[in-house]
């Protein structure tokens, strides 16, 4: 279980947003020796740090600070979704593009196959996000009270996504 804190941005009708604590990426993308995560994370600003949360009946207020869970399950087989299959269509389109054309033409045929397989790709990516919106086992859920945080008298949450198995 992956687990974050948030702060609770608004509440309507059942449903809470949060924002998760902001995060620079490690010490190394500190020191701008690192991947470069941290700066990607900085440049889409706050929009990724958002998050729907079911509040299963308990009463959250804005300012309340909640921790947030993702099975592991949950995250592995999303980042296959987003990450994987695009690539894998991309590659077998441009490998047919090229078995297919005539020689002379085949590299050419391979790049401009590519691109609509990558899209492809990225569409089934997008309606396996969609497929999965509604369910409780990609959704956060609200599980129990945690203790409340140092000084601050406010209520800590604790909001745990559970993924079943694929069926």
């Amino acid at each position: 279980m992956i687990i974050e804190t948030a702060r609770v941005l608004r509440v309507a009708q059942g449903v809470a947003w949060v924002s998760c604590d902001s995060h620079a990426g490690c010490q190394r993308c500190a020191e701008g020796r690192g991947c470069g995560g941290g700066v990607l994370g900085r440049l889409l600003g706050e929009r990724l740090r958002e998050v729907r949360v079911d509040t299963a009946g308990h009463s959250l207020a804005t300012g309340d600070r909640v921790r947030i869970g993702l099975s592991e399950t949950a995250l592995l087989q999303s980042s296959l979704m987003m990450y994987l299959v695009p690539l894998l269509t991309m590659l077998a389109a441009a490998i047919v593009a090229r078995l297919v054309a005539p020689v002379a033409w085949s590299e050419a045929a391979s790049m401009a196959a590519a691109v609509p397989g990558l899209f492809a790709g990225l569409v089934m990516a997008r309606n396996f996000g969609r497929r999965r919106r509604g369910r409780a086992a990609f959704s956060p859920q609200v599980v129990g009270m945690a203790e409340p945080a140092g000084d601050s008298g406010r209520r800590e949450l604790a909001i745990v996504v559970r993924a079943s198995r694929a069926r």
